[in-house]
């Protein structure tokens, strides 16, 4: 199987500030997702030009172990973890990469 990244990008809400939703994802969100079975990184970017928010990148063992265990993650085991991201961003976009190799 390939290996897979997958890319969220975060907009602030209003009223929100960025140091809030850095602390969040530091502190939270991303120690959850590096946990996930078969996550072998996450990252957490800066967004471009002049975007209020981050990009946030994984590296999965597959595209099909992602879907599998973001799937779990999200929907049973930290349900409240996902509806509290709602309270300091959008998800303005999300994309799957199958990494091929050369």
């Amino acid at each position: 199987m390939a290996k897979a990244r997958a890319f969220c990008v975060l907009t602030l809400k209003s009223g929100v500030k960025k140091k809030d939703l850095r602390k969040f994802l530091e502190k939270e969100w991303l120690p959850v997702v590096r946990s996930a079975p078969g996550c072998l990184e996450a990252e957490l970017l800066d967004t471009y030009y002049d975007r209020a928010g981050y990009c946030i990148s994984e590296l999965w063992e597959s595209k099909e172990i992602h879907m599998e265990s973001s799937s779990s993650l999200w929907t049973e085991t930290r349900k409240d973890l996902y509806s509290k991201r709602d309270n300091y961003a959008v998800v303005e976009q999300r994309w799957h990469c199958t990494i091929l190799d050369s």
